[in-house]
């Protein structure tokens, strides 16, 4: 692999979104893919574009989208709020110029790849810039996308709305199968860690990703799940992941040049661990009983986390931080040995995902997938996440070894995990319902997949959980969205507003209340669990 310079804000300054240089811009993809930017191979600028977007999904994941929604709460200090919602400028900014950079990435590598007639990167490189860009618009709404990345023709694109974009995602994922269904020849094997250069596993990933795309949006009406029904209908046109062989996941290796540089080399333990798992993941994972002792635990539990003080505990997100001392002792912590080894993967999409897409669709009457019931989906769903990370178990400090009883027992038995038990409404399971249910165990099955787990929970606000009183920050409410970062409001002022406008009306301002269009908020007209002050 090549290794000369980057020069990153040659990224930034063509990247008319609006980006800007950051010096999270250059952290993040430091090592180990440096090329000469403007004149590169498609081969050359594949390898840092999916090293940089996996390496970014472990960061996301970490600091921001488990913070978000309660998985942890971060406990050292006062460095960092977002648990609280306090999230800066500077912070929004960030994270849009790093999506924003990775899908002018993407967009450049389709741009060389369709200079030297190399069909196969065209095809990924797509599928890249749909899976960054519909990232971007999950977490800020309305942008640009036909018109971003033309610097030289346009220096303020226009931004379309949530739908416009996912028609416009579904075209491209469209595209990008239909080029690598024909099996374009492979111009410099090897590079792909991925798939290891599998033109079919690519178009499953194209496929699978519409499926979240149309899931996403399926809560504004129901010709989204009418397009799934036709995916799911047509599965020689529209071959999904149907099985975790097919996952979208990154295999980052103990040395360069697959270091993941996020992992132990720039991560301490008590860093890592100071962000505290929370009552809401650990009594969604271990079973209790009347006197508050742990009788039985997901599976997943011990590689997801690390027990203190020999007792399952967590702690609050959003509390103040005079409530920690009641709620931080012995809190479990996030599994450091699993979850940030230098070869710890960076997961993408899996095929748990599209099974939990399925589930939700039939048990809501949306769907008819032939010989599967929602129970059916939902159970296949449940053992394929815990099938992939029984894997990792073994990296954890004392190798955990998933028992085929133990998850038997939760989906058929536990009140964790029971669909029948969800489904009868009578109070034996901790879920109100079987769509409850669903949506929990997805949430639980996405743990360190990039932002999809705030993503998730502003479409479903599963599962249901308190908001503290130390959100004061934002009003006590979950940002809905994230804000257009103030160098791109000064530059593109009227497409910013005309944006802001559509989505929240024309009194709408630029900060984190505007709820995007597929949001529960948005539909439903309020929040399931709001904070009485809220």
């Amino acid at each position: 692999m090549k290794k000369t310079v980057i020069t990153a804000c040659v990224v930034a300054v063509a990247c008319t979104l609006q980006v800007s240089c950051t010096k999270d811009f250059v952290k993040i993809n430091t090592n180990p893919n440096k090329i000469e930017f403007p004149n590169a191979t498609p081969q050359a600028l594949f390898e840092p574009l999916i090293y940089g977007i996996g390496v970014s999904n472990q960061n996301y994941a970490w600091f921001y989208a488990n913070e978000l929604v309660q998985v942890t709460a971060f406990t050292g200090g006062a460095t960092t709020q977002i648990h609280q919602y306090q999230i800066t400028d500077g912070q929004w900014q960030s994270i849009w110029d790093n999506y924003a950079r990775y899908g002018f990435d993407a967009h450049h590598l389709i741009d060389r790849a369709i200079e030297r007639e190399d069909k196969y990167m065209e095809g990924i490189g797509l599928i890249l810039k749909v899976y960054e860009l519909s990232n971007l618009s999950a977490l800020y709404g309305d942008i640009p996308y036909r018109e971003a990345y033309k610097q030289n023709e346009n220096t303020a694109p226009a931004f379309e709305s949530q739908e416009e974009l996912a028609a416009d995602f579904i075209a491209d994922l469209d595209s990008a199968a239909t080029i690598l269904k024909r099996r374009p020849a492979v111009q410099k094997p090897g590079l792909d860690k991925m798939y290891l250069d599998n033109h079919a596993k690519w178009v499953k990933f194209a496929n699978s990703l519409k499926l979240r795309i149309l899931c996403r949006m399926s809560g504004i009406n129901d010709s989204y799940w009418a397009q799934i029904q036709a995916i799911v209908d047509n599965p020689a046109d529209y071959p999904v992941f149907t099985e975790n062989s097919d996952n979208a996941i990154i295999p980052y290796q103990d040395a360069d040049p697959y270091r993941s540089y996020w992992g132990q080399q720039n991560m301490v333990e008590s860093t890592f661990t100071s962000h505290r798992i929370t009552e809401t993941m650990v009594n969604m994972m271990v079973e209790f009983n009347a006197s508050g002792n742990a009788i039985f635990e997901d599976p997943r539990t011990l590689i997801y986390a690390t027990q203190r003080g020999n007792v399952w505990k967590g702690s609050r997100g959003g509390i103040t931080m005079d409530e920690y001392k009641q709620y931080d002792n012995n809190a479990a912590t996030p599994n450091f040995a699993v979850l940030s080894r230098a070869a710890a993967p960076a997961f993408l999409m899996e095929y748990s995902e599209v099974l939990f897409i399925l589930a939700e669709g039939v048990q809501k009457g949306k769907l008819t997938v032939p010989g599967y019931t929602a129970k059916d989906l939902y159970e296949m769903a449940v053992r394929a996440s815990i099938e992939k990370w029984a894997e990792y178990g073994q990296f954890s400090k004392k190798p955990v070894t998933v028992r085929k009883a133990d998850v038997n027992y939760l989906l058929e038995t536990s009140k964790l995990g029971s669909y029948a038990k969800a489904a009868a409404e009578d109070g034996t399971s901790m879920y109100s319902s079987a769509e409850e249910l669903i949506a929990c165990q997805k949430f639980i099955s996405l743990y360190f997949n990039g932002m999809e787990v705030f993503n998730e929970w502003r479409r479903t606000e599963y599962p249901n959980f308190e908001i503290a009183n130390g959100t004061v920050a934002n009003g006590y409410e979950v940002p809905t969205r994230l804000g257009y970062p103030n160098y791109t409001v000064a530059s593109n002022s009227a497409h910013v507003q005309e944006a802001l406008e559509r989505m929240g009306g024309e009194s709408a301002v630029n900060n984190m209340h505007v709820a995007l269009d597929w949001s529960y908020k948005k539909i439903v007209g309020s929040h399931r669990n709001p904070h009485p002050l809220q």
